[in-house]
């Protein structure tokens, strides 16, 4: 019985370990997607205040697109969260059960005990032989007898209530789960909804010479607009010479090169659009990393690019990530190499999660490739 109680008494404290490992990490995640959710509520009533073309159009669906996943996302993680809860609950009722089980076995071996002899028998035995030491042992070992059985049956009924309580704690989250899933259906079922709007949009706007024209202008104009704001940035950061490691800075994010430096044929209106970056199509909330040291010199929205963080790394040169679902980095933050800075989405892609990135020397661009690591 000892050994089965230790087993017991150590998986339950596991149960407790991961229980405070775990709640950390729920809080954190918590409090990522509550500010992701209400920096997106931002930018999508700014967009929706400041539409006034085709582009913007776009660009403010994308935007209710992101903030729609995002409060998938954080429904499902109240999920998870609930999940967890139950889990946690049957394991410490299973506890409970067993302890009980066990307490219960004695106890009715006391009463069967007491019927069968009375709760002087075992005094009654020992003070037989009129021994003194008998006499004192009988006392001592009645006294036992009665403080062990207190003991028990009050840990018995301390246990029931506790087990009711966690019942009924258990019968709770049970409906929270429930009641999550049906609202992560629904969302679900809206995000569908959304996407479809939007390919009839981007269908209508290929269909349309007018309209196409007009928003491959847009974003022609776009491209024109970072490199102004880029060149227009001001580089008193010091760092280490990043030009020193060209050919050696690590790629921002995992995925396929989808397009690269030059000009490109837009998938979505077939025409050809400067493009003075690189496309990698990384999976959606994959890390962003920046490339190098260097401080944030912008992280907002950004008309044709979506949710971007501009990086500022000295000496005139800077790096850009677009199409990021959420920033982690305000600006003025210092960051490292390798940090990560945001996560990848498809704010301002137009065709799905990737991250677009562009490194800028002296307001010009470069093609990345030649300054990242070959892979």
């Amino acid at each position: 019985m000892a050994r089965r109680r230790t087993a017991r008494l150590l998986g339950w404290a596991l149960v407790l370990l991961s229980a405070v490992a775990v709640q950390p990490l729920f809080a954190d995640r918590a409090a990522d997607l509550k500010r992701e959710i209400e920096r997106l509520e931002s930018e999508v009533a700014r967009l929706q205040r400041s539409e006034r073309t085709v582009l913007d159009q776009l660009e403010r669906l994308s935007a209710e697109l992101n903030l729609a996943e995002a409060r998938r996302r954080e429904v499902e993680f109240k999920r998870e969260n609930a999940e967890s809860s139950i889990a946690e609950l049957d394991a410490q009722l299973e506890t409970l059960r067993e302890e009980q089980t066990e307490r219960k076995d004695y106890l009715s071996f006391r009463l069967r005990e007491v019927y069968k002899g009375g709760e002087a028998d075992p005094l009654r035995r020992l003070l037989a032989d009129g021994d003194g030491d008998a006499y004192w042992d009988g006392l001592r070992y009645a006294g036992y007898l009665n403080e062990r059985d207190r003991r028990v049956l009050n840990a018995y009924r301390k246990s029931a209530e506790e087990t009711t309580v966690k019942r009924d704690a258990q019968q709770v989250e049970q409906e929270r789960f429930q009641t999550l899933s049906e609202e992560l259906r629904q969302r679900r079922a809206s995000l569908r909804t959304m996407r479809n709007r939007q390919n009839r949009l981007l269908s209508g706007i290929r269909d349309d010479k007018a309209q196409r024209t007009a928003a491959i202008a847009e974003l022609t104009s776009a491209v024109d607009a970072l490199g102004s704001f880029v060149a227009g940035l001001e580089s008193d950061v010091a760092t280490l010479d990043v030009r020193k490691f060209r050919g050696l800075l690590d790629w921002p994010a995992e995925g396929r090169l989808r397009n690269g430096f030059g000009q490109v044929v837009h998938p979505r209106f077939k025409t050809r659009v400067p493009h003075p970056g690189l496309d990698i199509a990384a999976k959606m909330g994959a890390p962003i990393h920046a490339v190098f040291d260097g401080e944030v010199a912008f992280s907002g929205w950004m008309r044709g690019y979506g949710l971007t963080t501009v990086l500022d790394h000295g000496g005139g040169v800077h790096s850009v990530y677009a199409h990021a679902s959420v920033s982690w980095v305000e600006p003025g933050e210092k960051v490292t190499r390798g940090q990560r800075i945001a996560l990848v989405g498809e704010t301002g892609s137009l065709r799905g999660a990737a991250l677009y990135f562009e490194l800028r020397d002296q307001g010009k661009a470069v093609d990345p490739e030649k300054w990242l690591r070959e892979r």
